[in-house]
C-alpha cells in the first residue's frame, strides 16, 4: 500500500546506512530479503558513447546538468583517441537543462566568434549573448545531430547553433 513517495522517504538516509528490504513477488512464495548501503545515486547525463565504425563516434546525452559538459568532454577525447573522424550527437528526448553546459558543449564543436544563443529583452540589460569563445576540441568533422519531440531548451540551443553555423546537420522529428 505504499506510493513512490512513501518508498523514497523510507529509502533515504545517511550515506553508508544501511536499509533492510523485504520484497514480495508474485513468482516467490516467501519475501525476498535484501540489505543496501545508502549511498549518493550518479545521475550521468551521457549515456553512452562508442565508436560506430572506424571513423564515426556516438554520444547520447539525455539532459543537461551540472556534469555534462566534464561527461562530454571525456567521452569527445576518448572517441577522437579510438580515430573519430564524424560524430553523431543524439539528443532525442533531452528535455535541456544548464544553459551554460549547452553553450560549453557546443564551444566544442563551433570555430571562435561563432554565434551560440542570444537574448534580446524589451530592456537592454536583459540582452545577452553566447558566442564560441575557445579553440575546440572537434571543430572540423562532420556532425549530425538526431532530435525529437522530446528534445527541448538546452538540446534546441545546441542543435540551433550547430544548423545556424552550418557546422552540422539535424535528423529525426521537430523538437518540442
Amino acid at each position: 500500500g505504499l506510493n513512490n513517495r512513501k518508498v523514497f522517504e523510507k529509502l533515504r538516509g545517511p550515506k553508508g546506512s544501511e536499509a533492510k528490504l523485504q520484497i514480495i513477488r508474485d513468482s516467490k512464495k516467501a519475501p525476498l530479503d535484501f540489505t543496501i548501503i545508502r549511498d549518493k545515486i550518479p545521475q550521468s547525463s551521457v549515456d553512452v558513447s562508442y565508436m560506430v565504425n572506424k571513423e564515426v563516434g556516438y554520444i547520447k546525452v539525455s539532459r543537461f546538468t551540472a556534469t555534462t559538459y566534464d561527461e562530454f568532454y571525456a567521452a569527445m577525447e576518448k572517441l577522437i583517441d579510438q580515430g573519430m573522424k564524424k560524430l553523431v550527437l543524439d539528443l532525442t528526448g533531452n528535455p535541456g537543462g544548464y544553459l551554460d553546459k549547452a553553450v560549453n558543449m557546443a564551444d566544442e564543436l563551433l570555430a571562435d566568434d561563432d554565434m551560440i544563443v542570444y537574448t534580446k529583452g524589451k530592456e537592454t540589460r536583459y540582452n545577452d549573448e553566447y558566442r564560441a569563445v575557445r579553440k575546440g576540441i572537434f571543430e572540423k568533422g562532420p556532425v549530425v545531430v538526431m532530435i525529437d519531440q522530446g528534445s527541448a531548451s538546452a538540446s534546441e540551443i545546441v542543435a540551433g547553433a550547430l544548423q545556424d553555423n552550418d557546422r552540422a546537420l539535424i535528423v529525426g522529428r521537430r523538437s518540442f
